[in-house]
């Protein structure tokens, strides 16, 4: 089949072989510049990710859809989070829950920061510090706070 495509196409003249050989460079007009690809940067990409995930570990989804309350009123005063149920939260504990998910990334993210000094120790060291205390931190009050939910004090 495509032998005897060939053979007819070596009848064809010379000028309309190099014309269809090269029908897409002449149309190379048709392409506009929006057609390349917009590669985003890796940074830019990364913290949109931490954000979006950050957003619904936190329950974003749960206080659009439900518009829980912020302040749950108890017989002595007002209470933040909502206790013997995890299918139920008040606004300000998703705050709390978004902002330990951001805390805790930040002192990982120090972590992380503090491999690249390894020429300036005193620099390494404080960064190390203070990310390995800010993700204990983080770890002891939202292991405090689920304790809390659940129902243990």
């Amino acid at each position: 089949m495509f032998e005897g495509l060939r053979i007819r196409l070596g009848k064809v003249p010379w000028k309309m072989r190099r014309f269809l050989s090269n029908l897409g460079y002449s149309a190379r007009f048709l392409r506009s510049p929006s057609t390349r690809r917009v590669k985003p940067s890796t940074t830019v990409l990364a913290l949109a990710v931490v954000i979006f995930v950050g957003f619904v570990l936190a329950g974003g989804v749960y206080d659009i859809l439900e518009h829980p309350i912020s302040l749950l009123p108890t017989s002595y005063g007002y209470s933040v989070v909502i206790q013997g149920t995890l299918g139920q939260q008040t606004l300000n504990e998703s705050l709390i829950a978004a902002f330990l998910y951001f805390l805790g990334v930040g002192g990982l993210y120090m972590l992380l920061r503090s491999t690249r000094y390894a020429y300036r120790p005193r620099n390494a060291y404080l960064l190390l510090i203070l990310g390995t205390l800010t993700v204990l931190v983080v770890v002891a009050y939202s292991a405090s706070l689920i304790n809390t939910k659940i129902g243990g004090g």
